[in-house]
């Protein structure tokens, strides 16, 4: 029986990893199919992962789902019996779902600020990994898990769909306009304008403080973050008369103890597209200039309105400032003319007007002249453009790397952990690359790791497991 103190014990209960050899699926594999869990039972998951393995019935099943609030995990449980027709276990430790041997791969639709541990342990156990975006908060996360899955060998996707194409993304521009621009369509590119949306404001009349729901292991929730005092608005909506509200936005992204802000949330999407096309998806920027405005609403402290420039070691700048500067989107401007992807009139938030926001509906693929945006290329992307989370249940099949491998993951986290740090520390910032540190910065090198609140966190979990760790 699934009571408040098994689950609660659950919650807390085993802080080591089991450690399975490598290319375990399962009792069958590779005739039945993936048996995957989910880890974290909110919006994501509710809205886009699962039904994106609901798409693909044929390759995978859902067989667990683990959050720390119990009311969250029970009514994805039931989502799971409806669209899969299975009795997924219910877990309310994800320790536990990991040393379950019948679970060949995870799903981690959890909160930012805890995807890095979860992936770290979920790798060091065996299983295959599917991580939802931003990778990491930290410099130090993002590159121990690039270690972790090289040592390893799991299979790692990440829930950056825009390089993906099917009826879970939004098509084929950002690979396109990736390929146009790699192909010298706009000749050497100058610089690159992404327009990113505002966060939506908070409920104003949400208290800042209320008692832990008897249903919700705040502890487990907080992770590797100082603990706080509990409410809604730290964590996410509760809903009403015991039916939990999945679709409503956490409050959570909007405090930079959890989240980074936009900057990364939207920021992991379009900062990937630009890297991508100007192929520095193993380096990164080497300056970066950035300031934000931090409103002090309540809770919310993450920034608001940003400009960030970073300029790369070729001179290339990326600029990035709000959608009502640039439209939400990524405009590539080189010596012969320019071209622009975007999700079309995809709504960015719940009150944005729809792509391009005051700048009008652009299209999904935009060029100041037409011929720079049709036909091939010679030397297309590497890619499988299949439906996204396919794409990473093929690689399960085939223990071949996704269309999205850890390095690109990492890259893609530190710019956008570099431009949030700029725009913190409110001055310019210079970059090594390859060491992967500030140059002459001292004060900028602290922030490439936070502290830790036991046993909760990477460098706690790599301890344990006994696995070498370089500081950075």
């Amino acid at each position: 029986m699934f009571t408040r103190r098994s689950f609660l014990r659950s919650s807390l209960a085993g802080t080591l990893p089991l450690l399975l050899p490598c290319g375990v699926l399962g009792e069958n594999a590779p005739s039945k199919k993936i048996q995957i869990g989910v880890i974290g039972c909110g919006r994501i998951a509710n809205g886009f992962d699962i039904p994106g393995i609901a798409r693909n019935q044929d390759l995978a099943t859902i067989v667990s789902v683990c959050d720390c609030d119990r009311l969250r995990a029970e009514a994805i449980r039931e989502k799971v019996k409806n669209d899969f027709g299975t009795s997924p276990t219910l877990y309310g430790n994800y320790r536990e779902m990991l040393a379950d041997p019948t679970v060949d791969a995870v799903m981690i639709c959890t909160p930012d600020f805890s995807h890095a541990e979860i992936a770290v342990n979920a790798a060091l156990a065996g299983k295959d990994v599917y991580v939802q975006k931003p990778l990491a908060m930290t410099v130090f996360e993002s590159r121990m898990i690039v270690r972790v899955f090289e040592k390893t060998g799991r299979i790692f996707h990440i829930g950056s769909q825009q390089r993906s194409e099917g009826k879970s993304t939004f098509g084929s521009q950002f690979r396109r306009a990736a390929e146009y621009v790699r192909d010298g369509r706009i000749g050497a590119v100058k610089t690159v304008e992404i327009g990113l949306p505002r966060d939506p404001k908070e409920p104003a009349d949400w208290p800042l403080s209320q008692p832990v729901p008897a249903t919700f292991n705040w502890d487990a929730w907080q992770g590797r973050t100082a603990a706080a005092e509990y409410c809604e608005l730290r964590s996410h909506p509760q809903g009403k008369d015991g039916k939990p509200n999945l679709n409503g936005r956490p409050g959570w992204m909007t405090l930079q103890c959890y989240d980074m802000g936009m900057i990364a949330n939207w920021g992991a999407h379009h900062i990937d597209i630009a890297q991508w096309a100007l192929n520095q998806e193993s380096s990164g920027p080497i300056h970066i200039e950035g300031k934000a405005e931090y409103p002090k609403r309540r809770l919310w402290d993450v920034h608001d309105q940003l400009d960030v420039t970073m300029t790369y070691a070729n001179g290339t700048r990326l600029h990035i400032t709000n959608d009502t500067v640039y439209p939400n989107g990524v405009r590539f401007i080189g010596e012969k003319g320019w071209i622009f992807c975007s999700r079309g009139s995809q709504k960015a938030t719940i009150n944005d007007l729809g792509a391009g926001g005051k700048h009008g509906r652009w299209r999904p693929l935009e060029a100041s002249a037409q011929s720079l945006i049709e036909g091939e290329v010679a030397h297309p992307v590497v890619r499988n453009p299949l439906d996204h989370h396919r794409v990473w249940l093929e690689s399960i099949r085939s223990r071949k790397p996704t269309n999205i491998p850890p390095e690109t993951a990492h890259r893609t986290t530190t710019a956008c952990i570099l431009a949030y740090t700029a725009m913190k520390l409110g001055r310019p910032l210079n970059w090594d690359p390859q060491t992967e540190r500030y140059v002459n910065d001292e004060e900028a090198n602290l922030t490439l790791e936070l502290p830790e609140r036991a046993p909760y966190g990477v460098r706690n979990a790599l301890t344990r497991a006994g696995f070498p760790i370089r500081a950075c």
